[in-house]
Order: C-alpha cells, then structure tokens, then sequence
C-alpha cells in the first residue's frame, strides 16, 4: 500500500510554452538538514532534479531485516562489488535505500529494499545478475534460506535545492477552504467537487494566502463557526524561494515562510496548470487545494497572529510547542526531527525538521493530563484511504460517492511538569522490530 501510494503521489504530466518574468534569484544557498556522508551527487535527466546520494550507515549498529535484527558492518559505496554499484546507485537515487548480504545455497548474494520497489524484485549477485522468484513462496523460502544476514550499507537521498530562474508563477492570492477539493490529482484529471470537510464541527476554516513580488505577504485565517461568528487572525511574512523545477507540466516551488510572529516553516506549492487556477501542497488521491483568486474575499477581516510560540496554558497542557526526534531501527531511512504546535484556539501544525506536512483543528478531552484523548482534524495535505474519501475496500482506489470525512484519534500523555509529551502510534521500533519505545516530545519554551 505505501510504495503504491508513494508511486501515485509521484505522479504528472506536459510543460506551459510560455515562460513567464522570472522571480528574483535567492541570494543564500539553501542548507539542507539530512545526516550523512556524499557518495555523490547526480542529475535525473527524466525528473530534472539534482540528487545527493548519502551514507547513512554510521547512524545504526543494528537494523531489522524483515523482522528480525542483523548486525551493520558497514561497506563503503566504493567498496560494494564492481556488478552491484549502478543498481544501487539507481535504487539510491529513487529512493531511501537498504543493502544487505547474506549466504543463501553457498553463494554470496545482496538484497536490495527500497521504499518504491518490490523487496522480492531486490535480491542480486556481486555480479549485478538479478535472481527472478517466479512466485511469493519462492521468495519467502529465499528468506528463510538465508545465512549470516548483514546490513552492509543504508542510503538516503537529498534534493540539491535551487531557485535560480524561477518564473514569477506564486505572487497572488490564493484561497483554500473547507468544502472545494481535487480529486484523482495524482492521475493528471484534477476533478474538482464540492465536499464538506468535517461537517460534523462547528466551525469550517478558510485561509487566504497572498505573495507579493517583493517577498513579503500575509496568511488570513478565519474560523467561521454556524451560528455566524467568526474568528480571525492574521500573519504577515517574509519569503524565499529555496526550489523550483519541471517535469512535463508539473511546476513545483519550495519556499520558506519566515513569520512575523516567529515561525519559520517551509511548504511546497504544485500545479499541473501552471498556477493558472490552483495549487496543491502535494499531489495524493484527494487534497483540499489553494485557488487564485482576483482579490482578498476577507480583506479587512483582520486579528492578531497565531504563528509563534503559544504561551504555556495551565487550563489547556497541552497548548505549546513540542519537538522531538525519531531514530527507529526498524524504519532505518536516517533521523527526523518532529514538531507539534497546539495552540490554544484549537489549530496548530505539524513539521518534520521545517517542512510543513500539515495544519489541523483539534479537539481535546479528559481532566488528567497523563490520559488526554485528542482528536486531529488535519487539513492543507492530502488525504488517504483511512481519512473517508474512498469506499472501504475498494482496491480500484476510485473517489467514493459520498465521502465522510473523520477526525484521527491520538491519545495523549503530558508529565507532571508539563514539559514533556508522548503520543499515541509515535515511538521508535528496535531492531527487532516489535519492541518500542515512545518518542518523547520536549516543550519549546
């Protein structure tokens, strides 16, 4: 289910003739945060991107393999068998790549897993030769066969980032909201339909997002409730374009949004029509997308900001900002740095190191703040298949008829200082894969 997920999220499709007045060049090189060591850098002639291949084998001194530990004994890139380097040179550079060796019927052979490809089509000799399993059974016997299994080498893969030559395409006002969506994005249609999200809340949420050509801007959040009222708040901002590239018509802006207030949080914006009508923050079965708009629908509707650091709340423990990090032996693919923001209006984020993955509403209940039952209404991402958009069951992956959105339950654990937070499904896996340990988020102050 991932990897096909991961495959349609990869999607797009033809390139705009025209070209666009250039966004200026950002001045500062974009420094990037994943840990490893360069094997070194490539250029995807059919994605148009430049890519860093990293080692990231020191990290670990054991893995799971499948479900059970094996040791690392780390082989340098350039010390893998002359046959093996080009595959996995091409599987390091598709995606987050693991390498293993074992003894299997007397002979030396490597597996090759990958986050996109099939771990049966990833077993190969030091000669490069691939060895074809004509069934599943062949291929768990392959598993069960093996001897003296070792992960000799973990790679991950780093976009080398640039917005020179960027087209002035983002500068506008954009619109997202609770009820236009798109729908089968990731296969080139875009369909867009009118669908409530969350109809059972008492409130929908509309933002307005507007980029000047001079790098500043404003976001505009309004929580409109149905009995009329209305919150607002309003953030002003600076940006810089960090990325930008093609592939057939898909266009793809990386920026950094520094607010006023005090956050500073990267997003993605994405468009198959060249920022012609919309914009999505990625392209899944179903997103709920940004819309250009002529003018500000809210203009004048204003309040104070809410990206920043909310204040600690002794009513609400749970409001704060809170940061941790993941190094699971069982998802070896290197160390990523979460942050929650909860604030106290019900709305907050989350980020993995700077990048937005999405915003959400949330509701909070319980007295004791060791046993908080949270529940997490995202919005601003896209969605899956446990999120309400398609029918349950329905291996064709089509848009359901009638969709229902839900809420995500997490529970929550806060300790008695208040300065710490686990929650619920988010704990590092050993390397034998069943043991966990809680990932414990630490409040920002």
């Amino acid at each position: 289910m991932r990897k096909y997920l991961f495959l349609l999220c990869s999607l797009a499709v033809l390139l705009p003739a025209c070209k666009p007045e250039q966004m200026p060049a950002d001045e500062e090189p974009y420094v990037s945060d994943v840990v490893g060591d360069e094997i070194g850098t490539y250029f995807d002639e059919g994605r148009q991107m430049t890519f860093r291949l990293l080692d990231i084998t020191e990290l670990y001194e054991e893995v799971a393999y499948n479900t059970w530990a094996v040791p690392v004994k780390h082989v340098r890139y350039d010390n893998l068998p002359a046959g093996l380097k080009e595959t996995v040179k091409s599987y390091g550079l598709s995606s987050s790549t693991q390498v293993y060796s074992m003894q299997w019927k007397g002979e030396t052979c490597y597996h090759l897993i990958s986050l996109i490809m099939m771990d049966w089509d990833g077993v190969y000799r030091p000669t490069g030769e691939n060895v074809y399993f004509a069934t599943q059974d062949a291929y768990l016997e392959f598993l069960q066969e093996s001897e003296d299994v070792t992960c000799i080498l973990l790679t991950d893969v780093d976009v080398v980032r640039s917005a020179s030559g960027a087209p002035r395409l983002l500068p506008g006002t954009w619109q997202m909201d609770w009820l236009h969506l798109h729908h089968d994005v990731n296969l080139g249609s875009g369909i867009d339909d009118q669908v409530a999200l969350y109809p059972d809340l008492p409130f929908s949420i509309t933002e307005v997002c507007h980029f000047d050509t001079d790098g500043t801007g404003y976001l505009r959040s309004v929580k409109s409730f149905k009995d009329g009222s209305e919150e607002v708040a309003l953030d002003p901002f600076d940006y810089r374009l960090v990325d930008y590239h093609t592939q057939d018509n898909l266009q793809d802006y990386t920026f950094v949004c520094y607010f006023e207030a005090g956050d500073t949080i990267q997003y993605t914006a994405r468009s198959l029509d060249g920022f012609k009508g919309n914009f999505d923050r990625s392209f899944g079965f179903v997103t709920y997308p940004w819309y250009k708009k002529g003018s500000d629908a809210f203009a004048g509707k204003t309040g104070g900001p809410k990206y920043g650091v909310p204040e600690k709340d002794a009513r609400m423990p749970i409001v704060g900002r809170w940061t941790g990090t993941a190094k699971s032996a069982a998802l070896v693919f290197g160390i990523k740095h979460y942050t929650w923001v909860f604030r106290a209006d019900g709305t907050g984020y989350l980020l993995i190191s700077k990048q937005h993955q999405y915003s959400f509403a949330y509701t909070v209940e319980g007295e004791d703040p060791s046993a908080l039952q949270l529940t997490i209404y995202k919005y601003d991402t896209m969605f899956y298949i446990t999120d309400g958009f398609w029918q349950e069951g329905d291996r064709s992956y089509r848009f359901t008829p009638t969709p229902v959105p839900t809420g995500e339950p997490l529970k929550a654990k806060i300790s008695a200082d208040g300065n710490s937070l686990e929650l619920e499904g988010w704990a590092n896996r050993g390397a034998d894969y069943y043991s966990k340990t809680p990932i414990v988020f630490t409040r920002v102050r």
